[in-house]
Order: structure tokens, then C-alpha cells, then sequence
């Protein structure tokens, strides 16, 4: 069972960060159906959030990295870009 509570949360931390409160009553109401002994709890815990940390990454990295493609993608110009522009145009103004 805490093996499927593991894989269910680990699932489902894709697309939103889990709380550390949430992971903790999680893990009290293993602990009250005898699932999970109170000596893992904090390890538990740690492990969860840990894991939700290292989903929450990926996610980030996933999202940034649509981003710049879809702004690849349309040609869009880039801070950089505008900034270097900017410059351009005061460079000429004060000519």
C-alpha cells in the first residue's frame, strides 16, 4: 500500500507542488492505518518532499525549455535582442 501511495503522489507532483503540512498528514494517516510505522515517519516525510522538489525541477526545466522553443519557433526576439536594438537607436539619436 505505501508503495502505491509513493507512485499516486509521485504521479501527481508533476503538476503542482505537494505542502510539507499535506505530506505530513499523509503520512500521520499511514501511520494510523498501521501502514507506515512512526519511526519513518520523518524520514518519510523528507523523502516525499524531497522527491517533490526534484519534480518540481524537472517541471520548471520542462516549461523553460517549451518556452524557448516556441519563442525559437515564432522568430520572437529576445531580451538581448531588444536590449541590443535599444542601444542601436541611442547610438543613432545621438549622432
Amino acid at each position: 500500500m505505501l508503495d502505491l501511495f509513493k507512485k499516486t503522489l509521485l504521479m501527481g507532483l508533476g503538476a503542482a507542488t505537494i505542502t510539507k503540512e499535506k505530506v505530513e498528514q499523509i503520512v500521520d494517516e499511514l501511520i494510523k492505518k498501521g501502514e507506515l510505522t512512526e519511526d519513518k515517519r520523518s524520514t518519510t516525510i523528507r523523502d516525499f518532499l524531497t522527491k517533490a522538489e526534484e519534480q518540481e525541477k524537472v517541471l520548471n526545466d520542462k516549461v523553460s525549455n517549451a518556452v524557448k522553443k516556441a519563442i525559437e519557433k515564432f522568430d520572437l526576439p529576445s531580451r538581448k535582442d531588444i536590449e541590443r536594438l535599444e542601444k542601436k537607436i541611442d547610438n543613432l539619436k545621438n549622432q
